[in-house]
């Protein structure tokens, strides 16, 4: 990474500019196109538009994808200068590939319609694409904020320079699909997202990519993700199986012994990270779940962390101990 670069590090959440005082972009300035693919996402969709409107760099696309919403996005969407597209309930995997498809940028972000980019995002990942054109996409860094908007903590993943392939192997160090930005070609190249799978498909993207592909990191902030109820990465059992899926989908391409260890680190790491999550969550809901969803998530538990089945144990003694003690205290 070049020396000046003179990123801005300071990680405060953006305070958003009115998106309709933008100045006229700059002739010659690339196009970038920012795709929100949106389902239901009335809470949070007027933040995260204003978020893509507000960006330094001017010539910026707004797509809205709407995957066949019942609440209010489409009216809130409408309200802004966007593209505005809607389509019958498909998933988020299918609006995202419909973006791409519509988009007319040389650039792409894909922006989640509950998070939120900052202001110079989209600017540093093209300072960054000018100076490495040999790069398929480059990676920011971003932080976590709760649902109302207010900063939690930083993300703390690694800048990483080189072996982005055998990074992803052992685990998706990127994170968040909003602190990327791709060049649009690279579709042409490698394909759209996978439609078969419904998480882990950013995963998968980057996966692909850079297996055959240059890809580079900044350690500059450059997007917020949200932490709410909604999140999909609370359904352990979903993460756990798509996430492995995807990651097992990579064995034809480990040819050399550096590989074969970050594959297996991989697996290792997800299983521990997801299991030990399906462990926590089966203890919270045991007595509440059905009898056939219990006994498929503690097989998924058996077959893929063992260890997790005697952390759900624990999990669920330790309540009834310390119930146990409070009671006998009370009777002292």
């Amino acid at each position: 990474m070049s020396s000046h670069l003179n990123f801005d590090f300071s990680g405060t959440p953006a305070v958003l500019r009115d998106p309709g005082s933008r100045l006229a972009p700059a002739e010659g300035d690339p196009l970038v196109s920012v795709i929100i693919p949106c389902y239901n996402g009335e809470a949070f969709l007027k933040e995260t538009i204003e978020s893509a409107l507000a960006q330094k760099h001017q010539r910026v696309e707004v797509i809205v994808v709407d995957d066949g919403s019942t609440d209010g996005s489409a009216d809130i969407a409408q309200a802004y200068p966007v593209r505005y597209i809607r389509q019958p309930n498909r998933g988020l995997t299918a609006s995202r590939n419909l973006g791409i498809r519509e988009s007319t940028g040389s650039y792409v972000v894909f922006l989640d319609a509950d998070d939120r980019l900052l202001p110079e995002a989209i600017e540093i990942g093209l300072r960054v694409l000018s100076q490495r054109p040999e790069c398929a996409m480059t990676v920011g860094d971003h932080l976590f904020v709760s649902a109302d908007g207010f900063y939690l903590a930083s993300s703390r993943k690694p800048c990483l320079h080189s072996s982005h392939y055998e990074a992803l192997l052992k685990s998706n160090f990127i994170e968040m699909i909003s602190s990327v930005l791709f060049r649009r070609s690279i579709f042409d190249e490698v394909g759209d997202f996978n439609t078969e799978l419904r998480v882990a498909e950013d995963y998968e993207l980057y996966l692909r990519i850079a297996r055959d592909h240059a890809i580079c990191c900044h350690p500059a902030v450059v997007a917020e993700y949200r932490l709410h109820q909604s999140n999909v990465s609370h359904n352990s059992e979903l993460m756990l199986t798509m996430t492995l899926r995807v990651l097992k989908s990579q064995t034809q391409f480990i040819r050399n012994p550096g590989r074969l260890f970050a594959f297996l680190e991989g697996i290792r790491r997800w299983r521990k990270q997801y299991g030990r999550q399906l462990a926590s969550e089966l203890a919270r809901s045991f007595t509440t779940l059905q009898i056939n969803h219990l006994r498929r998530k503690i097989l998924l538990l058996a077959a893929q962390y063992p260890q997790g089945l005697m952390m759900l144990l624990l999990l669920r003694i330790a309540p009834k101990l310390s119930s146990a003690r409070n009671r006998a205290a009370a009777r002292a």
